[in-house]
Order: structure tokens, then C-alpha cells, then sequence
């Protein structure tokens, strides 16, 4: 059918995609792909736990045996709501398996979501949601500008937040916006923090979001540069259980390489540590300025460049093998924070 924007999802839930066999949520932001993913099975089958209206399946096992996808589709429900089928991480493998199932049939029994990281255009499994009249897709990508104002003003407002000021919107949008799934959990956060209130100030936002918020990914480079192996275990295994897709993860750490090999080459021309971190643009944290010195203490822009390189082949890697991306993230961040923690 097409590729549907938020106010085009938003209309369709409420019909309960009732035009239609199928949505593809798909983009670099897995907590926004996730929370779609569930509210739309929600809508359609409430009770999730109906194993008459409720199938999951996991894409291995469509690929291996398309019939499972067939069959419970084509399927009459024995119940009179609407069957739903499940698939995450669902791969360009089962497109031709969809395909041939809606060519067959003029309506299908079940609606089938489906869920899958960032997809090129090219993407069989895309091309096939935005083009089929029975089907659609939303991508999700970071969320920033108007999306991140609405949500933050629709969850405060739903908490009984009615004063809302432009200066404490505006902070509390460039300080979101990385992941829709921490992004709910930082405004949880700040609503347990408001409870009682109606009125939010600055200052209640900063109080209740800076630190979380500017630490929050920054805590795995960080912990990488410096070597730090414990830290390193335990963001990381936070940061993918929040949902957050391994090539962001690996992205934010080469970035990190790469504004420090910049930094590296000022202290190599004669500016000193310190001069070189006030200077810096963006600003740096207050709270991370130790971390920096440390780590240009030890990285110079030799190290820094083998780094980069290692870092970019990895994601190669994650994309052209069949090797688990999360494997492939801890091998190299691990490898790289033990090089840190040798300190030579």
C-alpha cells in the first residue's frame, strides 16, 4: 500500500487495519519498532496470551518451512476476532514466501506484523510492503524535532502536567531522542519525580533528566577508552536489553574514536590536555572531563586510526555475515577496551 507516517499509523490503528494483510515496522530505532510492533498486535488481539488468536513465529522457521506461515494465515480463526501473526527480526527470506501467499488468496485470516532493523531501500521484504496494496510498512528512525515535542508534551500532559514551558520542552528535546525506548523510560522517570504536581520548571528537569540522559550512551565509549572492562560488561548488556540495535552501539563508539583522534592531533601540535578538552565542540560534560584526560593520556592518533579501522570492519560484518551482530560488537569492544586497559 505505501509507506505509512505516524498520523497514517495512528489513523489505521484506530480502524484496526482493517484494509489491510499486513505492517512491516522497520529502522535504527528498535524501542519506536518495538513499541509499534506491540501496540498494533494489542489493538488487533488484546489478549496476547490467546493461543487461538496469537501466533509467533520466528523468521528461521518461516525460511525453513514457509508452509507454518501459510497455514495459520489461511487458517479461520476459531474464534470470531481476527487472528495475529508475529514475526521479529524477520529477513528478506520470507518475502517471496508473503508474496506468493497474498498472489493466492483474496483475504487472509490472520494480519501479519512483522519487525526488522534498519532495511535498505533495495530490501525484498521492504519493497514488498510498500508497493503490495494489502500491506504497509513504517520505518522508525531516531525520534527528533516535532515527534520527539508530541511525545514528551503527550506523556507529561497524561500525568497531569498541564503547564508546560517552551524552554523546558526544548531541553528536554535535545536531551532525548536517541532511542524511543529510553526515551519512555527517562519520561516515567520524570513524571515519578513532577507526582503531585501540574507544573514542571527548568529546573525540575534538569534536576530529574541531566545526568541519565547525557551519560546514558555515552557510558560505552567511554568505559571502552578507558579500558574498562567491568563498566563495559554491564552498559552494554544494559544497552541492548533497552532495545538498541548493535550498528548504533558500534556507530556511537566509532564516533567517539573519531572526535578523539581529532582531539589526539591538538595535543600532538603542543596544546595541552586540558585546553584541548575546554575547547572542544560540542561541549563536553563537566562530568566527563576526567574520562577525557585519562583517555588522551593514553590514545594518540596511531592507535586511534587502527582503531577506526577495526571498528568499521566490524560493521561490515554485521551486515555482510551470518555471525550474530551482538557477538560481533562484544569481540571487538572487549578486544579494544583490552588494549586500553594495558596502558603501554
Amino acid at each position: 500500500m505505501a509507506k505509512f507516517k505516524q498520523n497514517d499509523f495512528n489513523t489505521a490503528l484506530k480502524n484496526k487495519f482493517s484494509n489491510l494483510s499486513g505492517i512491516l515496522f522497520y529502522g535504527p530505532d528498535r524501542g519506536q519498532v518495538l513499541e509499534n510492533f506491540n501496540t498494533t498486535s494489542d489493538a488487533i488481539a488484546p489478549d496476547s496470551e490467546d493461543g487461538f488468536s496469537v501466533f509467533e513465529f520466528k523468521a528461521e522457521e518461516i525460511k525453513d518451512d514457509p508452509s507454518k506461515l501459510v497455514d495459520e494465515a489461511t487458517t479461520i480463526s476459531f474464534l470470531s476476532s481476527r487472528k495475529v501473526i508475529k514475526i521479529k527480526d524477520a529477513t528478506n527470506d520470507i518475502a517471496d514466501t508473503l508474496k506468493d501467499l497474498l498472489k493466492s488468496t483474496d483475504k487472509l485470516e490472520a494480519f501479519i506484523i512483522m519487525s526488522a532493523d534498519e532495511l535498505p531501500p533495495s530490501s525484498k521484504l521492504r519493497i514488498l510492503f510498500e508497493t503490495n496494496p494489502k500491506l504497509a510498512s513504517l520505518p522508525s528512525y531516531t525520534d527528533d524535532g516535532e515527534n520527539l515535542s508530541n511525545l514528551i508534551r503527550q506523556t507529561l500532559v497524561k500525568n497531569g502536567i498541564k503547564k508546560i514551558p517552551d524552554e523546558v520542552l526544548l531541553y528536554l528535546r535535545e536531551n532525548f531522542g536517541e532511542n524511543r525506548a529510553t526515551t519512555r523510560m527517562e519520561l516515567e522517570k520524570l513524571c515519578l519525580y513532577l507526582y503531585g504536581k501540574d507544573f514542571i520548571t527548568l529546573d525540575d528537569a534538569i534536576n530529574c533528566i541531566m545526568d541519565s540522559s547525557v551519560l546514558n550512551m555515552s557510558d560505552l565509549p567511554m568505559s571502552v577508552a578507558e579500558g574498562n572492562n567491568k563498566k563495559l560488561s554491564s552498559v552494554l548488556n544494559r544497552l541492548l536489553n533497552e532495545g538498541i540495535y548493535p550498528i548504533q552501539l558500534l556507530r556511537t563508539v566509532l564516533y567517539h574514536f573519531k572526535n578523539l583522534y581529532f582531539m589526539a592531533g591538538e595535543v600532538e601540535k603542543g596544546q595541552t590536555i586540558s585546553t584541548v578538552i575546554e575547547n572542544s565542540k560540542p561541549p563536553i560534560f563537566f562530568k566527563l572531563k576526567p574520562s577525557y584526560e585519562r583517555q588522551l593520556k593514553f590514545w594518540n592518533t596511531d592507535k586511534i586510526i587502527k582503531i577506526i579501522s577495526k571498528l568499521n570492519e566490524a560493521e561490515i560484518m554485521c551486515k555482510t555475515t551470518n555471525s550474530p551482530a551482538e557477538i560481533i560488537l562484544s569481540q571487538i569492544l572487549f578486544n579494544i577496551c583490552a588494549f586500553a586497559n594495558k596502558k603501554t
